[in-house]
C-alpha cells in the first residue's frame, strides 16, 4: 500500500451573526481545511488542519508536506511526522507548517484505522471507558457563547443548562467592568453548573490579573488564554497570583511548546488543539506528559466534525483526559461529516466506534460550502 495523492478540501460558512471576542473583535466566517490522504489502492483517509487560512495548508501540504509522503506506506505514521515536522533546520516546530502537517497526521491514522477495521482509540490501545465518563462516553462542555449583551448571553447559558450540560465556556475580554457584568449574569442564571471564561489572549499582565481576581468572585472554572501564548513567564506568575485555575494551549504546538509550558508552572488545564499542535500522533504525548506533570489535560476543538473526532479519538486513549468540547452554534460543517451523527446525551458524547476516525465528506456539504 502507497500513498498516491494529498490534497485539500477547503469549506467555508458565513455566519448570520459575527461572533464576537476579545478586544472589539469578531469572525463573521468560519473556513476550514480538511485533507484528504489516498493510496494507489483508492482508500482514504480524512483529516483537517486548523489555524491558518485554508489556501495557506493547501500551499504547505502542496509544496512542502505531500512531496516528503508520496509513495510512501501510509501505515508508518511516526516517521511521517518526523519527515513533516522535524527533519528542516529552517523550519521551528511550530506554526503553520505545523498545522497543515496535523491535518495530514489525523488523516493518516484515520487511514490505519480502516486498514485495520477499528477506530483509531482501539488501535493505540485507548479504551472510551477509561476517561472521566463511563461508559465509552466524553464529558462535555458547551462551547461557545460569544460576547453579547449580558441579559441575551445568560439566556444562552441557561439554555445549554438546559440540555444536560453541566458546564458552559463563554467569550469574554473586554474590560473588567464589562466582563464583570456578563459573569454575574451568567452565574445567576445556571446556579450550580460550571462557568468556563475565555478572554481569547485579549489581556496584558496587569488587566489579566485584576480581572482573574474578578472571575473569582463568581467562581469561575477556568481562565482560557488571559495573556498571548509566547508569555509563559507571566503565565506562570498570574497561575501563581489567582485563585481561579489558568487555561491555555490550543496556540502551542508539539511537546516541546508544552513542556514549556509544564517545566515553567503556567498552566492548570493543558488544551492542545489536535488539528494545529501536531495531529494525533503528538496530542497523544502531549496529553502523556500533561499527565507526568500533573496538569490536566482538556484539548481544545473548536473545528468540523472531522476535528471533533479527531479529538474524541485521541481523548480516549488518556485517562487523564477530562472535558470534550463541543461546538453548539448549530455549525453547519459539524454533524453531517459524522458517520453515524453525533451521540450526545445529558452533555456527555460517545466516541466514535466504526473503523478509523468514523468520518466522511458528502458531496452535499462540498457542494454547498466548498470554496476550491
Amino acid at each position: 500500500m502507497e500513498i498516491r495523492e494529498i490534497r485539500t478540501v477547503p469549506l467555508a460558512v458565513d455566519l448570520d451573526e459575527p461572533a464576537r471576542l476579545s478586544r472589539d473583535r469578531a469572525i463573521d466566517r468560519r473556513a476550514a481545511a480538511l485533507v484528504v490522504v489516498e493510496t494507489a489502492g483508492g482508500s482514504r483517509g480524512i483529516g483537517e488542519a486548523v489555524g491558518p487560512a485554508p489556501a495557506t495548508t493547501e500551499r504547505l501540504i502542496d509544496a512542502e508536506l505531500a512531496p516528503k509522503l508520496v509513495g510512501e506506506d501510509p501505515l508508518d505514521v511516526e516517521r511521517h511526522w518526523t519527515a513533516m515536522c522535524t527533519e528542516s533546520l529552517y523550519d521551528h516546530p511550530r506554526g503553520e507548517r505545523i498545522a497543515a502537517a496535523s491535518g495530514i497526521d489525523i488523516a493518516l491514522w484515520d487511514l490505519v484505522g480502516k486498514h485495520h477495521g477499528a477506530p483509531v482509540h482501539r488501535l493505540l490501545g485507548g479504551d472510551a471507558g477509561a476517561t472521566a465518563a463511563p461508559d465509552g462516553r466524553l464529558r462535555a462542555y458547551a462551547s461557545d457563547l460569544f460576547f453579547d449583551d449580558p441579559d441575551a448571553m445568560a439566556e444562552r447559558a441557561a439554555g445549554y443548562v438546559d440540555r444536560g450540560f453541566d458546564a458552559v465556556k463563554c467569550h469574554l475580554g473586554r474590560g473588567r467592568d464589562a466582563d464583570e457584568a456578563r459573569v454575574a449574569a451568567m452565574r445567576e442564571a445556571i446556579g450550580d453548573a460550571e462557568l468556563m471564561v475565555d478572554v481569547n489572549c485579549g489581556y496584558d499582565r496587569a488587566e489579566a490579573r485584576r480581572v482573574g481576581h474578578m472571575l473569582a468572585d463568581y467562581d469561575v472554572y477556568w481562565y482560557e488564554e488571559p495573556l498571548e501564548p509566547r508569555d509563559v513567564e507571566g503565565l506562570a506568575e498570574l497561575r501563581r497570583a489567582l485563585e481561579t485555575p489558568i487555561a491555555t494551549g490550543e496556540n502551542r504546538f508539539t511537546k516541546w511548546g508544552f513542556r514549556e509550558l509544564f517545566e515553567a508552572g503556567a498552566v492548570d488545564y493543558a488544551m492542545p488543539d489536535a488539528m494545529r499542535c501536531g495531529g494525533i500522533t503528538e496530542t497523544r504525548k502531549v496529553l502523556a506528559l500533561a499527565e507526568a506533570f500533573d496538569v490536566v489535560p482538556t484539548p481544545h476543538c473548536f473545528a468540523t466534525g472531522v476535528g471533533l473526532a479527531a479529538t474524541m479519538q485521541t481523548m480516549a486513549t488518556s485517562p487523564a483526559a477530562q472535558w470534550l468540547e463541543l461546538d453548539v452554534t448549530d455549525f453547519p460543517l459539524l454533524e453531517p461529516l459524522l458517520v453515524d451523527g453525533l451521540d450526545l446525551a445529558d452533555g456527555s458524547v460517545g466516541v466514535p466506534t466504526g473503523p478509523g476516525l468514523g468520518v466522511e465528506i458528502p458531496d452535499p456539504v462540498v457542494a454547498e460550502y466548498g470554496t476550491a
